[in-house]
């Protein structure tokens, strides 16, 4: 099995940021990695911040001729990667430097499964502008469908996708009413989880930034809110109906206290 990963950095005005992502794939243990960089029609200095990097034969750039968000972008990724994973790694965070080696052996371990995953690390901007790290995430495994349709916590990171699995359930999704741009992840790792296992590894695999500039602020808490409620009746009712969500909400953000079992099921 070639071990080659593909690292995907999907990417849109960030080049504040975009420096960091690239060096820490390039500072990996494993030198068996190529990364796609893809640009959503940048309007700062992201393009110009890469171009030195293009250098590397493993590296290429593609640039999108106008910005349709982050299904779009990775939908593109996907037509365009030919190893057999890819990592997506988002331009504002970055690589512990033995993820895509962690990755490497779990293939081995877990050949069947769709997604792989770690810990991570978050990091806060104080106002001096120095970052700190100011969490650690622990995520861990899922038995069931259902236990990961009710994980309603931070998402997943690093995702590292088998490429045909991805394919197989006909990548990400782009037909709501916020082109999909919103809660992706989310979407695309239920999809998945529905006909495939997924591998946790328990280790720190990834650092995060949180900022004010991404989409999960709580400016667009109502929009979020409003797809995990879809999202979740969407498969309990595609899954059978066997269960009922009991919605509550923890910091402005829509949860699932617990599934309910519909009484019908039952006899």
């Amino acid at each position: 099995m070639d071990k080659t990963i593909t690292v995907v950095i999907p990417s849109y005005n960030r080049a504040d940021y975009i420096g960091k992502a690239i060096n820490s794939v390039i500072q990996q243990t494993t030198k068996k990695w190529k990364l796609l960089i893809l640009d959503d029609a940048s309007t700062d200095q992201t393009i110009e911040k890469v171009t030195p990097y293009l250098k590397d034969p493993r590296i290429q750039l593609i640039q999108l001729p106008e910005n349709k968000g982050i299904s779009h972008v990775l939908n593109k990724a996907l037509q365009s990667i030919d190893t057999n994973y890819f990592v997506q790694l988002d331009s504002d965070d970055w690589l512990a430097k033995d993820t895509l080696a962690q990755f490497s052996r779990a293939f081995l371990r877990k050949p069947n499964a769709a997604l792989y995953y770690g810990n991570v690390c978050l990091w806060f901007q104080q106002q001096d502008g120095k970052w700190i790290r100011k969490k650690l995430i622990k995520h861990r495994d899922f038995p069931n469908k259902y236990d990961f349709l009710i994980y309603l916590t931070y998402m997943l990171h690093p995702r590292c996708y088998r490429t045909e699995a991805l394919r197989t359930v006909g990548g990400w999704d782009i037909d709501d009413e916020f082109g999909g741009r919103i809660m992706e992840d989310r979407r695309i790792c239920t999809k998945l989880i529905e006909k495939y296992p997924f591998h946790w590894i328990n280790k720190v695999l990834y650092h995060r930034r949180k900022h004010t500039l991404q989409l999960t602020n709580k400016s667009m808490y109502q929009a979020r809110n409003k797809l995990r409620k879809e999202l979740v009746q969407k498969y309990l009712f595609k899954w059978g109906n066997k269960y009922r969500a009991d919605f509550g909400y923890r910091n402005g953000l829509l949860i699932v206290n617990r599934l309910i079992p519909n009484s019908k099921t039952l006899t």
